[in-house]
């Protein structure tokens, strides 16, 4: 019997994902990974039960139960930062009420396996893709066996961590269904950019890309792979025929590495008459370089919004961190999108080491440069504070600058950029960097709007700085009415 949301069955294996934020997650990300683990093990004939903590806040009891019915193991993904203090939660737990390994996997094991086994709590670390390494590791629990020789495992020996060689990529046409009856798919479903219904859609993986703040050069080895395009119209045809789907949006690292494919796929949209409204992430090289029939056939084929990733205003920060784009790139795809009908959404980053007074003021004002007189600016996420992750290209610096990494798995915990401490960020400079974020957040808020873009325009233009004092005073107000605070 498969296990469905909400019902009370046995399964072989349980996946779990913790939740990653102090902070209510308004839209869910779909737990792809988990679901991809889960359709392996199912063509081997096993059992799965999915349990997300953000779509099931009261988690134990359906966890505990399933653990009653002492699966192979349960499996844990996680990711660096708050993730790791719920994932540690939910393998104690484990360990307290029953005998089932715990398996860690995601990006934080993968790029640090050593120190995750270390932990008591963690029997087992799958590193990189999981799938493979997930079935086999159930048929060796099984049958009484231990992780030797199981490619893209770590282990315990002796009570010392041992990790196996690395496993080859997947090719992502063999991938199997997958099964969305192991989660509420109305949970996982939003509105966005007009659409009534719109889901997510994960067709490729990696990135060939080298940017100096990101994990995937450590994790992926810069290899971009893909599904094939008719693979990716029968996926999507599956999920407007079964889910009613109107809107989407293409969750991976890199949609438009390959423009001739990106062209497919529109191409397939319009002429299937998929009549979706799309939305996803692009880099500003991407479509710098491109012509303008190539926008129009992005438009046509139902794209409303991209998500630009701009990080620094400064040219001279972009080649630190290896971004490989300008300033001057950003503005002209910004004029070309705005001509095209397409919202822009941009992220950036702040507080990398060695950045100065002056590249921050850049950054601030080029983000004013993105807003000021653009009808189809959408919203700026961030500005993010730069996180030393280890495996990225500027954790070494970071260390010579005076970065004190965990040297256990949960000190990890505190690598996140809401109050993260950071040696070379302090006083005036980390304050003008948090207050930018809450402006920008300010902004995007009716309430807030005239008077956080009051304060931002004032730090970008004259290089004014007013303190963000309701940045500290409201959560104050929260805790003394005792009501929970939502950033």
């Amino acid at each position: 019997m498969e296990a469905r949301p909400g019902e009370r069955t046995a399964a072989d294996v349980v996946l779990f994902r913790p939740k990653y934020s102090d902070y209510r997650v308004t839209s869910l990300p779909v737990p792809w990974g988990l679901l991809s683990v889960a359709s392996y093990l199912k063509r081997e004939g096993l059992t799965v039960r999915i349990i997300d903590e953000l779509a099931l806040p009261d988690w134990a009891g359906p966890l505990e139960e399933a653990l009653g019915r002492k699966p192979v193991f349960c499996g844990v993904s996680v990711m660096t930062g708050k993730q790791i203090k719920y994932g540690l939660r939910v393998s104690r737990f484990v360990k307290a009420r029953s005998r089932t390994p715990v398996v860690w996997g995601g990006i934080h094991p993968s790029v640090l396996p050593g120190q995750t086994l270390a932990d008591s709590s963690v029997d087992f670390v799958v590193k990189g893709e999981g799938e493979e390494t997930a079935v086999e590791l159930a048929a060796a629990l099984a049958a009484g066996r231990s992780g030797a020789g199981i490619a893209g495992l770590g282990f315990k020996r002796n009570g010392r961590p041992v990790v196996n060689e690395d496993r080859p990529f997947l090719d992502l046409d063999a991938l199997p269904e997958t099964p969305f009856d192991l989660i509420d798919v109305e949970r996982y479903v939003g509105t966005r950019f007009g659409a009534r219904r719109s889901f997510e859609l994960c067709t490729s993986r990696g990135c060939p890309h080298d940017c100096a703040f990101c994990y995937n050069p450590a994790f992926s080895r810069r290899r971009w792979r893909t599904m094939s395009v008719g693979r990716i119209l029968d996926r999507l045809r599956r999920l407007i025929g079964e889910y009613r789907i109107d809107g989407l949006t293409w969750r991976e690292d890199d949609f438009f590495v390959d423009r001739e494919r990106v062209k497919a796929i529109c191409e397939g949209l319009i002429r299937e008459k998929f009549r979706i409204k799309w939305h996803a992430d692009c880099r500003v090289d991407y479509l710098d370089g491109c012509g303008g029939d190539f926008l129009e056939l992005l438009k046509e084929s139902g794209c409303r919004a991209l998500t630009l990733g701009v990080e620094s205003g400064s040219d001279r920060i972009l080649r630190k961190i290896g971004k490989g784009i300008t300033r001057e790139q950003v503005l002209r795809v910004r004029d070309r999108l705005s001509r095209a009908g397409i919202v822009q959404n941009y992220h950036f980053m702040m507080g990398f080491p060695g950045e100065t007074d002056d590249d921050l003021r850049q950054t601030v004002g080029l983000m004013d440069l993105l807003m000021k007189d653009n009808p189809f600016f959408g919203h700026i996420n961030g500005p993010s504070l730069y996180t030393p992750y280890p495996g990225t290209g500027l954790y070494e610096e970071s260390l010579r600058r005076g970065f004190e990494p965990p040297s256990c798995l949960e000190d990890w915990t505190d690598m996140d950029w809401h109050a993260l401490r950071i040696p070379w960020l302090t006083g005036r400079k980390r304050r003008i960097v948090e207050d930018t974020a809450w402006n920008i957040m300010g902004i995007s808020q009716r309430g807030l709007r005239a008077y956080s873009l009051l304060k931002f325009r004032l730090l970008a233009r004259r290089n004014i700085h007013i303190p963000c004092f309701e940045r500290r005073l409201l959560p104050l107000a929260h805790r003394l009415r005792g009501a929970p605070y939502d950033r």
